[in-house]
């Protein structure tokens, strides 16, 4: 026998779990700590700019080619692509697990096939290709305290010197400055160009020819002729880099020696390359920087990178620079972990008390007790060897194992203490007697528990990444209690074990009095029953029955909504609102939120929305709250302080304004709730999908189960048409490309070179002053030369129209798309608002379809996956046990007595109000295993004894009697060990009630009525079996007796 060796040298037993210990500890210090496993889906993102174009020449002649080409690259989920003025960014989302860095090189390959259909001058500009997540890690507001420095100078020393410096840091996929680098600004004066006969392609070529930075080479260089000593290499003033030698650059020379500079037909500063943001930090200026996580990075490690790097650009900073950090999601990561940690010490001393008062004797609860630590260290070890972090999933695992790993131990100190009280044994024969009834148990309890997590280990995406870090962190905790049960616990039993004397102590008197007297109760319950098949076999269906109504009618999630410490607020105006009226609602709604109780900082952004794109009449906020410990007030929770705010702001006519709580899984999706994707498939027709999206969203509104349902599209901005009369302009020598380049430079801001400010490179742009590009009348002010060098005014050749289109083109697999974004209501779960969505999109019109993404398509390829999970558990714990029993029929009173038990968290659930949960799902198949290990100690003993020759009457009633206190000790431990992640407050409760409650009721109904079950499954299906063998018998000897005569 495996345990007689460490009986015998027990030393042996406490050096290998003295080892475990010490690595444990080891691991421990090198192990990353992550809110999750690496599960979000990789992203790689294209990113393209056309400078000019509208947002639906981007799409048609950018988004379409490149789409064309990547689609169906290997591994791909789905791609999205916003199209905006001037700017392409195509996301291409990645199955979970693939390598990030092999998906770039996927998406690259892609690409370079769709260059040469692209614009030139989209290719020019070149195309950007990077890995990103977008999980947000962080934001930082830069500011100026005393007000020394300004806007354009933060923000260019953030692009030039902060920025550059953030993007290289491991981990960090994206760093972006919401404010402009500097420019050589030029603004044209329209009046005197045109009064001058200037034209300008005649500026645009006077700077592009002389800003100019020349090779000139140099003189002695090889080859040449004679001895030469000395090589010069020639230099001068090429690129200029002041605004006065832009103003001295000679636009025209006339043919009597006179010059038009610069200066006289334009205005040169050192201005912004953008002028699309503003933001501010508590209501102050200031200049944000949003770092993004690239895909498969540790957001803990990357922030103490992130920290380090900003401490050591601080010394160069310029004086009166400050900066705070008024977003960090990590905040959130290190409070789950702490009360994980927290619940994880509290279930361990509970679970000693339950063993203490079970046990009524220190030494013997010293032997459960040492099997926690040396299991749960152990299991660090492997984590760290198998390259897991320290996250949500493997803590939970931890949290359950330690209500798991001590019910090994129990028995075994249960059993040698019976023997030395009742048979009056001595520790090493007692220990040694017990070991050998118990060893098979031990081992065929811990195979069922491993058997119940085997197929989940082989699942696919995000769920199957979950359950894995979850199922081999628990198996590998479970397996090292098993060691410990047979090593160190019958090690230490032989030594230190003493008889345990009746305890004078009246509440643990009274205690065995109770224990005593409900195992007699249990056992006269199942007298009365255990004799009518009938009834027996209809409780089995009777509870089979109510565990698929339960499953059938229970509201289903993919991850609950957590307080994360962090909201979001987008800020929409009517289509086509100017930058002043944004800057306004802001500037009203900012008071309103910081005096919100709970909100911490608000850092806000014009210009810019994670949600509607960008724009002038969009803006966000991003509100970090207070610290979870000072928010433990009901009305100072994320949600509650999320739904105040939403009636609040909703006040504010001037603009549409929601707030959102960030997704539960950081990178998918920007916002918690539904993403659905509303798809055109004929036609590029934006108005008719704009108002489908807006039919969609206003019946999901009417829906109970929703409490909003919006769509950002809108195809309604204002925009004016040119419709350009070719025929004149070809009778007036004027090329049509000329119109749009006059267009393009006087209206839209266009890049024609480089400076240097600096140690960095920025652009030369050159635009109409303001005051020419006021209202629409301007454009007819403006002159296009023909080719004769005569200027033609504008609007001999042009009409125009007012005409509604959108700012932003969305593309979802190549369709045009409208983004449809929902919130259940309260009481509702996501799966029973996303069925009422897919039954209103039956309605849509011809020509239209829809598609999940983010979240929403997560939970979508999680759906009906429960039944199949707990099917799955019982066959491989079914077999496990044929093999460990050599028997095809004694395991099935085994897993039938599980149905008590799933039914169990399934009560929990709806009793509760909780959805039907991915840890839900993980929770009801730990059950599986949980119930299993109960049935196993009374089928075990009373298979024993039926092979003494026992009815299966009496061994069914004799299990019951013998195993009740240890099968009561063993699950009141776990169920006790549970109550800490029931009752969760803080950061990260909510995972810890959805998993804590099934596995809760389930274990607390499943012991409570498993004690009556289990021996009535078993006498059932033992009497069918002895009635089958003796038939047997009975026509075996029929048909040798023949043979005999």
């Amino acid at each position: 026998m495996f345990s007689k060796f460490f009986i015998k040298r027990p030393r042996f037993a406490i050096v290998i779990s003295l080892l475990l210990c010490l690595a444990g500890l080891i691991a421990v210090k090198s192990l990353p700590i992550a809110l999750y496993p690496e599960i979000t889906p990789p992203e790689v993102v294209v990113r393209a700019t056309y400078p000019g174009a509208s947002a639906e020449v981007i799409a048609k002649t950018v988004g379409i080619p490149l789409e064309d080409k990547v689609n169906g690259v290997e591994d791909m989920l789905y791609m999205s692509s916003n199209s905006s003025d001037g700017s392409y960014d195509l996301t291409v989302t990645f199955k979970t697990g693939v390598d990030p860095d092999i998906a770039q090189v996927k998406v690259q390959n892609r690409v370079s096939q769709a260059t040469s259909q692209l614009p030139g001058d989209v290719t020019r500009q070149g195309l950007t290709i990077y890995r990103r997540s977008s999980n947000i890690l962080g934001f930082i507001s830069f500011t100026s305290p005393n007000g020394t420095l300004t806007d354009l100078e933060l923000s260019d020393y953030l692009n030039n010197n902060v920025a550059k410096n953030i993007s290289r840091i491991s981990g960090v996929g994206e760093a972006m400055v919401f404010g402009a680098s500097k420019s050589m600004r030029v603004w044209l004066d329209a009046d005197k160009m045109a009064a001058l006969n200037i034209s300008q392609a005649d500026v645009t070529n006077a700077i592009s020819s002389q800003n100019y930075q020349p090779s000139l080479g140099k003189i002695g260089a090889r080859p040449t002729t004679g001895n030469v000593l000395t090589v010069y290499a020639l230099q001068t003033d090429g690129r200029l880099n002041k605004a006065a030698d832009f103003e001295n650059i000679i636009v025209r020379t006339d043919e009597q020696g006179g010059q038009v500079r610069l200066k006289e037909i334009a205005k040169v500063e050192e201005g912004q390359e953008s002028y699309s943001h503003a933001a501010q930090f508590d209501g102050k200026t200031s200049i944000p920087m949003m770092v993004n996580l690239s895909s498969g990075a540790n957001a803990v490690e990357t922030m103490k990178l992130l920290k380090a790097e900003l401490k050591r650009l601080e010394q160069f900073f310029p004086e009166d620079m400050a900066y705070d950090f008024s977003v960090d999601t990590t905040d959130f990561i290190y409070a789950s972990i702490y009360e994980v940690v927290e619940t994880l010490i509290i279930t361990f001393l509970l679970v000693v008390l339950v063993c203490y008062v079970f046990l009524q004797d220190w030494r013997a609860t010293l032997v459960p007790s040492a099997t926690i630590p040396v299991s749960l260290l152990g299991t660090f070890a492997v984590m760290l060897a198998l390259g897991y972090s320290i996250n949500l999933f493997t803590l939970f695992a931890l949290v359950l194992a330690i209500g798991l790993v001590v019910d090994d131990a129990i028995c075994v100190v249960e059993r040698v203490i019976y023997l030395m009280n009742r048979e009056h044994k001595g520790p090493v024969e007692a220990t040694t007697q017990a070991m050998e009834e118990l060893s098979g148990a031990l081992i065929a309890t811990t195979l069922v528990l491993l058997a119940i997590f085997v197929p989940i280990c082989f699942m696919g995406g995000i769920t199957g990444e979950i359950y894995k870090q979850f199922a081999v962190t628990i198996s590998v905790a479970v397996c090292f209690s098993t060691l410990n049960a047979l090593s160190l616990s019958p090690a230490i039993c032989a030594t230190m074990l003493r008889p345990v004397e009746e305890t004078k102590f009246f509440a643990l008197r009274w205690f065995n009095f109770a224990v005593q007297r409900g195992a007699r109760s249990y056992k006269s319950v199942v007298k009365k029953i255990a004799r009518k098949m009938l009834i027996i076999g209809l409780l089995f269906a009777g509870f089979l029955l109510l565990d698929g109504v339960f499953v059938k009618f229970s509201q289903t999630s993919f991850i609950p909504t957590e307080d994360q410490g962090v909201a979001l607020v987008d800020i929409q105006l009517p289509e086509g609102a100017a930058f002043a009226r944004t800057k306004a609602v802001l500037e009203k709604i900012t008071p309103m939120v910081r005096e919100t109780p709970g909100v911490k900082h608000m850092t806000a952004v014009i210009g810019h929305s994670m949600v509607a794109g960008s724009g002038e009449n969009v803006a966000m906020a991003f509100l970090s709250l207070d610290p979870w410990d000072k928010r433990k007030a009901a009305p100072l929770q994320q949600t509650a302080i999320v739904n105040k705010l939403t009636r609040e702001l909703s006040s504010i006519p001037e603009a549409t304004i929601r707030v959102f709580e960030m997704p539960s899984i950081p990178g998918l999706g920007t916002t918690g709730g539904l993403d659905l994707r509303l798809q055109a498939l004929n036609d590029f027709d934006y108005q008719q999908l704009a108002a489908a999206a807006d039919g969609s969203a206003f019946k999901m509104m009417m829906d109970p189960s929703m409490m909003i349902a919006y769509s950002t599209f809108k195809a309604d901005t204002p925009n004016i048409y040119l419709d350009v009369d070719r025929t004149k302009a070809e009778a007036m020598n004027v090329p049509v490309s000329s119109v749009y380049s006059v267009l393009e430079k006087y209206l839209g801001s266009s890049y024609i070179g480089d400076v240097n400010f600096g140690t960095q490179v920025n652009k030369v742009i050159i635009q109409s002053d303001a005051k020419y590009r006021v209202t629409p009348d301007d454009i007819n002010k403006m002159y296009v030369p023909n080719t004769k060098g005569e200027l033609v005014p504008l609007r001999a050749l042009v009409d125009l129209r007012y005409v509604l289109s959108p700012r932003q083109i969305s593309r979802y697999n190549q369709y045009p798309a409208a983004s449809l974004n929902a919130s259940p209501a309260a009481g509702s779960s996501s799966g029973e608002a996303m069925a009422a969505t897919e039954k209103i999109m039956q309605t849509l019109p011809a020509g239209y379809a829809y598609e999940w993404s983010g979240m929403s398509y997560q939970e979508k390829q999680n759906e009906g996956q429960l039944g199949l999970l707990i099917l799955l558990a019982v066959v491989f714990a079914y077999l496990f046990l044929v093999a460990q029993y050599e028997s095809w029929t004694i395991p099935m009173p085994v897993l039938m007595s599980v149905v008590a038990a799933v039914g169990g968290g399934l009560f929990g659930l709806w009793i509760t109000n909780l959805p039907l949960s991915i840890y839900a799902q993980l929770g009801l198949v730990l059950l599986v295993g949980l119930a299993a290990k109960n049935a196993i100690l009374i089928v075990e003993f009373s298979k024993d004894e039926h092979a003494k020759g026992t009815t299966a009457y009496m061994a069914a009633l004799d299990g019951l009697t013998q195993r009740f206190r240890p099968v009561l000790m063993t699950a009141f431990t776990f169920i006790l060990g549970m109550l800490p992640m029931v009752v969760a407050t803080g950061a990260g409760a909510a995972s810890r009630r959805a998993l804590g409650v099934p596995v809760f009721y389930g274990m607390l109904l499943g012991t409570l009525l498993g004690l009556i079950l289990i021996p009535l499954f078993y006498i059932l299906v033992q009497t069918y079996v002895d009635k089958w063998d003796a038939r047997r018998k009975k026509e075996h000897a029929a048909q040798e007796q023949p043979a005999k005569e």
